[in-house]
């Protein structure tokens, strides 16, 4: 489904582009640098099944004029509920303007049985997030190895299933330091490890650890 309004070109006073989205395997269009970093947390919200930019066309009168509002995103979760999200600049979310978006969306919303939803930085740029983001998504699935991945996680079980990717390295030696961090990458990327992704930037002395039954 393509977006319901038409993605005009970037000008000097605004930055546009798309971003190679992951999940969807295609590039979805972004209108702010703030939307960019939401599609890679769409990326990889595992609870995320699917997600399109700016689907819906939602008519409505504001003093007077016919105006249309084109919410960022749609989004299918796996509770098989459809959710649209409005990326928001926090000092913009006061505007008349856009407070009027948001009650005519949670209309929308309520109408449909979806639900709507306005996020910011403070919910997308988290800490360090978005910038271990880029380097866990930078590993395609395609360069990595099963036998590798194995090695990964059985030698995270024998030190109890939590240690550093120093550790790691250090203890797979027939395997190459880089094949094993892209691994381990991969592992916490597709969420068979996790990681601390917020408090500091992703290094040799992170730690990963087996994911939670």
């Amino acid at each position: 489904m393509k977006a319901s309004r038409k993605i005009k070109a970037s000008s000097k006073l605004s930055i546009r582009g798309k971003h190679n989205s992951t999940k969807m395997h295609r590039m979805i269009p972004w209108e702010s640098t703030l939307e960019r970093d939401f599609i890679k947390l769409l990326d990889f919200d595992p609870t995320v099944l699917s997600f399109k930019f700016q689907p819906e066309k939602i008519s409505f009168v504001y003093k007077g004029k016919k105006r249309k509002y084109f919410p960022d995103f749609l989004v299918l979760k796996n509770d098989m509920k459809k959710y649209i999200y409005e990326v928001k600049a926090l000092e913009k979310t006061e505007d008349p303007e856009n407070k009027i978006k948001f009650q005519v969306g949670m209309k929308f919303c309520s109408e449909r049985n979806m639900k709507y939803v306005v996020v910011t930085e403070a919910d997308i740029r988290k800490g360090f997030l978005i910038e271990n983001l880029d380097v866990l998504s930078e590993v395609r699935p395609e360069s990595t190895s099963r036998k590798v991945m194995y090695e990964v996680i059985r030698t995270l079980e024998g030190t109890g299933g939590k240690a550093k990717i120093a550790t790691l390295k250090e203890s797979i030696k027939q395997i190459t330091e880089e094949e094993v961090e892209s691994n381990v990458y991969h592992l916490v990327y597709s969420h068979q490890l996790k990681m601390d992704l917020i408090s500091a930037p992703i290094s040799d002395d992170s730690f990963v650890e087996r994911m939670s039954n």
